[in-house]
């Protein structure tokens, strides 16, 4: 929502995840491998096979929405 003025200077209003939704922006999988893994250690002893150690787990990685935010815009043209 804003306003332009005659004289090149606007003002806007931007409400940013206005309900304040918990939900995730963009979930997808991949393998990786953290120290603190089962697999880690394991790795480290030969276990598994060397194909399994190189990807790591399969893993759910997620970035969630950004939280509720208000932003206020002054700009103008000179």
């Amino acid at each position: 929502m804003g306003y332009r003025f005659e004289n090149g200077w606007r003002i806007q209003l931007d409400v940013l995840n206005l309900f304040d939704t918990k939900a995730d922006q963009i979930t997808y999988a991949y393998g990786s491998m953290l120290k603190t893994d089962n697999l880690f250690a394991m790795c480290k002893l030969g276990a598994p096979p060397a194909a399994v150690c190189s990807n790591g787990a399969m893993d759910r990685v997620l970035h969630p929405v950004e939280p509720l935010a208000v932003r206020l815009t002054l700009a103008g043209r000179f």
